[in-house]
């Protein structure tokens, strides 16, 4: 139809998710990577980063649940060094967390937010943030995590927001938005279902749990949903290594503990 965009659907260069995700993810989508805490919702979106800044794509990253330096180290661990985007100015943090600290940063791709409980001003931030790197078209931004924005404001005021955030990043510039979602805390039941309508894809990620009752915690994955792309729905085992996100291969009729193979 004249006037209208005609829909990218992009690749992660995450072989994984790319299996998965049979066509690519729509750019003009807000996805949320929902789990409990330690199925490697922030490696996942910490290899995203690098994988869209090698394609020369800009990235922000929305810092809530650690500091700047650690998501620098958290990634580095997996091998990759974000350094030279940084230096650049293709990597640019919104820094929610260290309004607790006495810290002061002197790389300009860190934005210290003192107050980020005020969701106005930090919508604000975000938009100049993407002005600046010409976010149109292309790049990412990642958010670490919507679970902290909820202990910080009104839970229904972060709703709002996402679904603001959705309509003028992701559909108004087609830029591609990520964030992490903590399943399990109680205070918050109930606003994954409100999520799961508002956006536009779910990743599910949880502990195997036919290996939980031999102590063995095996990540596990699946897409439950992503607006307008093919898609495998099944759950799928991984591990987080050096090197990112690999998939898990089980050999069965032996002991279970003894015969895990990667792919």
């Amino acid at each position: 139809m004249k006037g209208f965009k005609k829909r990218q659907n992009i690749k992660t260069d995450i072989r994984l998710l790319d299996e998965l995700i049979i066509t690519g993810i729509p750019r003009d989508s807000f996805i949320v990577l929902l789990g409990e805490g330690g199925t490697g919702k922030s490696a996942i979106v910490g290899e995203l980063c690098y994988r869209f800044l090698i394609k020369g794509e800009p990235v922000i990253y929305v810092a809530l649940d650690n500091s700047p330096s650690s998501v620098f180290s958290d990634i580095e661990s997996l091998g990759w060094d974000l350094s030279p985007f940084c230096e650049k100015g293709q990597l640019r943090f919104l820094d929610c967390y260290s309004f607790r600290m006495k810290v002061d940063y002197d790389e300009k791709c860190i934005t210290v937010l003192r107050e980020p409980d005020d969701l106005p001003n930090f919508t604000d931030k975000l938009v100049s943030l993407m002005d600046g790197l010409n976010m149109n078209e292309k790049g990412l931004v990642v958010i670490d995590s919507l679970t902290e924005f909820m202990t910080l404001s009104d839970p229904s005021q972060v709703v709002e927001s996402v679904k603001n955030w959705r309509a003028r990043g992701a559909k108004e510039r087609n830029v591609l938005f990520v964030s992490t979602l903590h399943f399990g805390l109680k205070a918050f039941e109930g606003f994954a279902d409100v999520f799961d309508y508002i956006v536009d894809g779910i990743v599910d990620l949880r502990y195997d749990p036919n290996y939980m009752d031999q102590d063995l915690l095996l990540k596990q994955i699946r897409v439950r949903k992503i607006k307008g792309s093919d898609h495998y729905t099944n759950w799928v085992n991984f591990v987080i290594q050096k090197g990112g996100l690999k998939s898990l291969i089980i050999e069965t009729g032996k002991s279970k503990k003894k015969n895990l193979k990667k792919s």
